[in-house]
């Protein structure tokens, strides 16, 4: 799944984009995305503390595992 495509997707299912961020880390329950050290990195941040909660080789693999996390919370 490509950010684009992820992004529809997240749209389709009414997930604010306040939820989600992509390059940088945002504040307070939001899950963002990070290209770092040749890996994907998903943090999850809850009251302003980043959490790592996943890690892939490639965007596509992250991408749905967001895609899949904010599916199964609806």
């Amino acid at each position: 799944m490509t950010r684009s495509e992820l992004i529809l997707f997240l749209n389709s299912i009414y997930i604010s984009n306040d939820r989600y961020s992509f390059d940088k880390i945002k504040k307070s329950d939001c899950l963002s995305l990070l290209y770092e050290k040749q890996k994907w990195n998903i943090y999850y941040t809850e009251r302003d503390k980043p959490e790592l909660i996943a890690s892939f080789e490639n965007e596509q693999d992250a991408n749905l595992f967001i895609a899949h996390d904010f599916k199964r919370q609806i």
